[in-house]
């Protein structure tokens, strides 16, 4: 009966991450207030900024490690939203991970580090940059679909998934804005959306209680994982299951293996789930599941993309028998 109500719980958990997922998709167009007037240096370019800034040292030669410096350079080109962490950030971020200095860290691995810091689109101010997830220049492979950050503006604080902290906002540069950081943005992974997000933290405990296999799954950075997550009116619909289908059941919304980005979906494509029963998928005015007893579920929000996989959320929980 524990383990019954413990993977009942995870599910009503997971119907909270769906909502929260649509509703901060919504959000995209509202704006923030962050209280700092921008600091206005439209006389210079973001790199050179950047140079004549000793805090922010060892990200210049990070810069220029993967040639990123020309195009930050030329005035008044680009149109970039750049976060900037500091020589302190940079710092313990190496030697967290036992780099002694950035040129022994990957230049593909660097550049990608650094399209992290970057959004994409026009360049924003802090109160223009929307709560929850937003776009990066990074692309998460072998997708190539841009990579999310997920913004909290909670009392008055600027952070950025996992505890980044914005502490300076608004520089004024006359390709962009930096928006000065006091800690590397790392790669997100779906956990990472899980722990960060309010709406639904207490999802990424149950996934740790619930089913070991699932939380290392989606912990893990090299993993490839699509989710298809019901929404709350598709969860209230469904009765109570042993706890045995509950996990199957998990499992069959999971491809393992495929980050499948809405525009990859395919139609009439019989698909395996990590469950091992299929789903088929189909293209159109909409993108729609149909499961093994052959009803239909419609992908009603899509592409939250982090660096170990995507999801989309369902208006109706698929089932495998």
């Amino acid at each position: 009966m524990l383990k019954q109500n413990l993977s009942l719980k995870a599910l009503v958990l997971l119907c909270m991450l769906a909502c929260s997922l649509i509703a901060c998709s919504d959000s995209s167009s509202d704006e923030g207030e962050d209280g700092q007037d921008p600091i206005v240096s439209t006389d210079v370019s973001l790199f050179t900024y950047l140079s004549s800034e000793t805090k922010y040292s060892v990200l210049v030669e990070a810069i220029e490690q993967v040639g990123f410096q020309n195009a930050l350079n030329a005035d008044g080109a680009g149109s970039y939203t750049f976060f900037a962490p500091t020589n302190d950030a940079f710092n313990a971020y190496l030697k967290e991970n036992n780099i002694s200095s950035v040129k022994n860290i990957p230049t593909n691995t660097l550049t990608q580090i650094i399209y992290n810091h970057m959004l994409s689109g026009k360049e924003k101010f802090a109160n223009e940059i929307a709560e929850g997830y937003n776009k990066t220049q990074a692309k998460q492979f072998p997708s190539q679909a841009n990579i999310d950050l997920f913004v909290s503006k909670a009392n008055d604080a600027f952070t950025i998934n996992d505890g980044v902290l914005v502490t300076k906002a608004n520089i004024d540069v006359n390709n962009g804005i930096i928006h000065e950081v006091n800690k590397v943005i790392k790669r997100a992974t779906l956990a990472t959306f899980l722990k960060v997000d309010p709406a639904f933290g207490q999802l990424y405990d149950a996934s740790k209680q619930f089913n070991e296999e699932i939380y290392e799954k989606i912990n893990d950075i090299t993993a490839e994982i699509t989710l298809f997550i019901p929404n709350e009116k598709a969860f209230g619909e469904i009765p109570s299951l042993p706890f045995a289908e509950m996990d199957q059941t998990l499992r069959y919304h999971i491809i393992d293996g495929k980050v499948v980005t809405s525009s990859k979906i395919q139609n009439n494509a019989t698909v395996a789930t990590w469950q091992g029963t299929n789903i088929t998928t189909n293209t159109g005015s909409s993108v729609t599941i149909k499961d093994a007893k052959g009803e239909t579920a419609t992908v009603v929000a899509k592409d939250f993309v982090a660096w170990n996989g995507v999801a989309h959320v369902i208006d109706k929980v698929l089932l495998y028998k």
